[in-house]
């Protein structure tokens, strides 16, 4: 499952960029075991982990969660052997066995934002999981970095000659950028200008994880401060269409239409693909009576996700704004339609 297709252009600089603790571990060509060099963990190399659940510490995380996280580390250190250079398969064992260290503690995947209540709680997502296997990879010295993908993540274990293979955490299987561009309707526009499918630096991972902040604080209803985080988010990862749809969705819950307008319209630029940001981006227009332009946006929404019944709906509402009531039924009961066929 090695990708071929595809040879990074990443070097030996960019993995010391990410993990500047990694790179003693690829001064030569043999397979001598690096793990009689690391000693118990405790803490005293910041892990990305730590780096974010210090980003958390408003939000609940304490000392225990540290504490889990330097658990997994030592526990990782008894079970895995680093290499100085891997093959195929030995890439492969030793990410089979981050999995199956996450296994025997507990972890398994759900719905989660924060890293401080996934390792309390133990459900932990996508993003979650890489941050994990991140974090053991800086100490144990393995050379992983993590991918972002729409709404998802993912890790890259890269070789000496520049290959790698794709490692999806939440089945632990490798796998091809095909799957995930076919899987997730990945534009191929997004890709070329680095919105998806980016092997990430540090700072651009940070990003994700004040996204993640974000969204959390806009589910509890605290959109004016989740601003601050995505603002962050898009400092950090300039290219990160979700932290502009999601900035973009937080100023228009608050009322501020021309800054939403603004972000979305950069979200859609960025990617094309995403349904969600061209409703709301219509709800933008449909608010400025605007209703050409709402109604290109709902469309769009329509073709690009047909089996979300709300821009249906919406399009009925605009419809009986500009009078149109034997359309505005027509689409109302549309909405009815798409919806009871989404509960079956």
């Amino acid at each position: 499952m090695l990708n071929q297709s595809m040879k990074s252009v990443i070097t030996a600089s960019l993995l010391a960029f990410f993990f500047p603790v990694i790179m003693s571990g690829f001064s030569g060509k043999n397979c001598a075991p690096l793990n009689a060099a690391i000693r118990a963990y405790s803490g005293e190399h910041r892990t990305i982990a730590h780096d974010f659940l210090d980003m958390e510490s408003d939000f609940g995380a304490k000392k225990e969660h540290y504490a889990a996280v330097d658990r997994l580390i030592n526990r990782a250190a008894e079970k895995i052997v680093p290499l100085k250079t891997y093959t195929t398969e030995q890439a492969v064992q030793t990410l089979l066995a981050l999995d199956s260290l996450l296994k025997e503690d507990g972890y398994r995947f759900g719905d989660n934002f924060l890293l401080s209540i996934g390792l309390e709680k133990k459900v932990i997502d996508c993003d979650n999981y890489c941050t994990l296997y991140i974090a053991i990879a800086e100490v144990l010295k393995i050379p992983l970095i993590p991918v972002y993908a729409p709404n998802h993540s993912f890790l890259r274990f890269f070789f000496d000659d520049g290959s790698y293979l794709n490692w999806e955490p939440i089945e632990a299987v490798p796998l091809q950028d095909s799957f995930y561009i076919k899987k997730l309707g990945i534009p191929q526009e997004s890709i070329r200008s680095g919105v998806y499918l980016k092997s990430l630096e540090r700072r651009e991972f940070i990003g994700v994880e004040h996204n993640n902040i974000g969204a959390w604080l806009m589910s509890h209803g605290r959109y004016a401060d989740s601003l601050s985080h995505f603002g962050a988010a898009i400092e950090l990862y300039p290219a990160f269409s979700s932290a502009y749809h999601n900035r973009g969705s937080s100023y228009y819950a608050l009322k501020k239409i021309a800054e939403a307008e603004s972000d979305l319209k950069k979200a859609a630029s960025l990617d094309p693909s995403r349904a969600s940001t061209r409703n709301t981006l219509g709800d933008v227009y449909f608010d400025l009576k605007e209703y050409e332009n709402a109604l290109r946006e709902y469309t769009a929404s329509i073709k690009l996700d047909p089996g979300n019944y709300v821009p249906y709906y919406s399009i009925g509402l605009l419809m009986k704004a500009i009078g149109e009531e034997d359309q505005a039924g027509k689409w109302l009961r549309k909405a009815e339609e798409v919806k009871a066929g989404s509960k079956k």
